[in-house]
């Protein structure tokens, strides 16, 4: 199963998610594969401080370039050595993002309660994708802010259901995901949430229950009426896009002929 994290911006928390999937995957005996497809390539950097740690938790991480042929064949050497490979992706890498959808199984959008979700940008790049790609899975995660005691931030807008509503086929996730206060030293010292001490059982809990969902959405059906809607607008956009790029080849025409 190949399972994408995406968001357009530089929003750390993705990356933070992708890895814990992989160590998640890694510690119940799967083969892992975690793919680096973001410009700061946030993975390999976690990647070469977690060697100097001496962790025993075997995750192969790699930046996604060159393999962008081997996730589309199902019978690759990557796709059948690693039952799961994890990718984390940003809107910047345009070309090996790009790879990384059009192979994906599930998508997962993770989006901050403080924030938007990106808008009709991240609608219309998953429509599109839609066309080279009609069996995608897309899972919208509500990432949350916590504050020192525990209490999550509430707001009075959600932007992950309103994400959820607007793309075509979406499903939210009843897993929310929490920002945690030392989320950010365990990414800078190589550490997952499964190798620190102590740990933070609430967290742990939240990536396992993300798993399991991102597994029941995997073969869950996909709505046809839906799916087929988001083909359409993809289809039509693309049709407006020439129709407006031959206007102005035709303009241009005629302002070459009049001078």
């Amino acid at each position: 199963m190949i399972i994408t994290i995406f968001s357009e911006n530089g929003f750390a928390k993705r990356s933070i998610i992708a890895l814990n999937l992989a160590a998640y995957c890694a510690r119940n005996h799967h083969k892992v594969l975690l793919l680096d497809a973001t410009s700061p390539q946030h993975a390999l950097g976690w990647d070469k401080r977690r060697q100097t740690t001496g962790s025993k938790t075997k995750i192969t991480v790699r930046g996604i370039e060159n393999l962008q042929s081997e996730l589309e064949n199902p019978a690759s050497y990557y796709r059948n050595h690693y039952p799961d490979t994890i990718i984390d992706a940003d809107g910047v890498d345009v070309r090996n993002t790009d790879a990384a959808l059009v192979a994906t199984d599930v998508l997962v959008i993770p989006i901050d309660s403080r924030q938007g979700y990106g808008g009709e940008t991240l609608i219309q790049r998953i429509e599109t994708l839609r066309l080279f790609n009609p069996a995608l899975r897309v899972l919208v995660v509500e990432v949350q802010a916590i504050s020192a005691f525990g209490a999550a931030a509430s707001t009075e807008s959600n932007p992950a259901q309103i994400a959820a509503k607007k793309i075509l086929t979406a499903t939210l996730a009843d897993t929310v995901i929490h920002e945690w206060i030392d989320d950010r030293s365990t990414f800078d010292q190589g550490l997952s949430l499964f190798e620190c001490d102590p740990r933070n059982e609430r967290a742990i809990a939240e990536i396992k229950d993300l798993y399991q969902e991102i597994k029941r959405i995997r073969v869950q059906p996909l709505e046809s009426a839906a799916n087929s809607l988001a083909i359409l607008h993809a289809l039509q956009r693309r049709t407006e896009e020439k129709e407006l790029c031959q206007i102005d080849i035709d303009t241009l025409q005629e302002s070459s002929t009049g001078s």
